[in-house]
């Protein structure tokens, strides 16, 4: 298997450099032998990676697609943004006086890569660099809306969802509810899912393609972040995270474009 793998990415990484070739000019490069080239390319072209072009000898060329550009363009988002938007979050978290997050998708959970710390605070909160599974926090649920339909669908029906409290929603069905609620308000509240006492705001922010790329979350204990404080809280998040996918190259006025609202 894992030579396999090491041959898939010795073919990318030769067509990444040449262009078009065919098969019998790959096997002279990488020496891996032509029938184990084939069914790679067919696998790759299978997923959408390479394509094939008839030649005038009726030959076929193989070429990359634009799919690795668009993975690029995913990876250098996520390295950007939080060099590009840590400004606001600081702002954020001076206007609403509460610990703010900033969050990715991360092997279908949530994954913080920016923490504005409030240093009076009475609550733990997650580490840069943590994981949790989407139904214990606000911007897992609101990062869990860029995922394809097959990949959400098969994250709810195959795994097992912690219940860190006794407001945690675990049963499949609900949470998928409560995704196209978020999902249509724009924005989610968690109210003491991850811990007892601990409230949490998320909303998205999306880049230049309407693709949610990260969660601005702001996450406080219920004696500041009252029932009263969170439309106010709420109001200066969505301002924040509408700043923040503009940076991101977002135009639309109407900026969370979630796949489950259309599904």
């Amino acid at each position: 298997m894992g030579n396999q793998i090491d041959r898939s990415l010795e073919i990318i990484e030769v067509l990444a450099e040449t262009g078009l070739m065919e098969i019998e000019e790959l096997n002279r490069v990488t020496k891996i032998p032509r029938s184990t080239i084939f069914k790679i390319l067919k696998i790759l072209e299978n997923n959408g990676y390479v394509f094939s072009k008839r030649s005038d000898r009726t030959t076929d060329n193989w070429c990359l697609t634009l799919k690795m550009l668009k993975i690029s363009r995913l990876i250098l988002a996520r390295l950007d943004i939080k060099n590009e938007i840590r400004h606001i979050l600081v702002k954020l978290s001076k206007d609403v006086n509460e610990i703010v997050q900033l969050g990715v998708l991360n092997n279908k959970k949530i994954m913080y890569i920016d923490i504005i710390k409030k240093p009076d605070s009475i609550i733990s909160f997650t580490g840069i660099g943590k994981e949790l599974d989407i139904n214990i926090s606000a911007a897992g649920m609101i990062v869990a809306l860029a995922l394809e339909e097959n990949e959400l669908v098969n994250l709810l029906n195959s795994k097992k969802f912690p219940k860190n409290t006794e407001y945690t929603l675990t049963d499949p069905k609900e949470i998928k509810k409560e995704l196209v609620d978020i999902a249509k308000k724009g924005f989610a509240y968690d109210d003491q899912q991850y811990a007892i006492g601990v409230r949490c705001l998320a909303a998205p922010v999306c880049n230049f393609e309407g693709k949610i790329i990260a969660a601005i979350n702001i996450t406080g204990h219920i004696s500041t972040m009252t029932d009263d404080a969170i439309d106010f809280m709420r109001d200066n998040l969505l301002k924040a995270a509408s700043r923040a996918s503009k940076i991101m190259g977002y135009e639309n006025d109407k900026y969370l474009n979630a796949n489950i609202l259309y599904k």
